[in-house]
């Protein structure tokens, strides 16, 4: 999906049904070029491989970012049932601090209290 917030607060989604290739993000990516699609930013996705490796060729300038939604997902998906409370919280709490340091600061101290194994 792509959603494109204009100056004036208009809004265009267009919703495409590809494969997750890279040459079907090159595909799609070049056809929203095509349909006049300039000025990309950034680009928000799920860290499919395909998508990283095509950005480069069709946006050099956008910037990438990771879903946040798709990120605690994965980290959700390996966390042991009676720890879920507590890694949530700590992942809202990195989430919530105001810089980039601070957040790598309260992610070290959660890295110390929860054990990678």
């Amino acid at each position: 999906m792509v959603c494109n917030a204009g100056i004036q607060g208009d809004e265009n989604v267009t919703v495409k049904d590809r494969g997750q290739d890279k040459e079907s993000w090159r595909s799609f990516f070049v056809w929203l070029k095509q349909r006049g699609l300039c000025g990309v930013h950034l680009i928000i996705g799920d860290k499919n491989l395909g998508m990283l490796e095509t950005i480069p060729e069709v946006f050099a300038d956008a910037r990438y970012q990771r879903c946040t939604v798709h990120f605690y997902r994965n980290i959700f998906s390996v966390t042991p049932r009676n720890r879920m409370k507590t890694v949530a919280m700590m992942l809202k709490a990195i989430h919530a601090q105001e810089s980039r340091e601070a957040a790598r600061e309260k992610a070290a101290q959660a890295a110390e209290i929860l054990p990678l194994t």
